[in-house]
């Protein structure tokens, strides 16, 4: 399955390519065809997730994107 997230960046719409995971717990970011990095969901133990990434740029915005994941689960298509 994959996802398109949408944001803003430098004043300009941004489309990120969400990719779900084959294998592993990982989503594969990319940004026109460019491999920006991965996010993963981390179970607090307590009913919560949060959403981590190793890369710099993913950073700012990998929660947004986790929730917007989360949202497109929760909602039946």
């Amino acid at each position: 399955m994959q996802y398109i997230y949408e944001d803003h960046y430098r004043g300009k719409i941004r489309k990120l390519l969400i990719l779900t995971p084959g294998e592993g717990s990982d989503y594969r970011v990319f940004h026109d065809s460019d491999f920006l990095g991965s996010i993963k969901p981390v179970n607090t133990g307590n009913d919560g997730t949060i959403w981590k990434t190793e890369y710099n740029i993913l950073k700012p915005i990998a929660v947004k994107i986790g929730e917007y994941i989360e949202s497109c689960i929760d909602t039946p298509q």
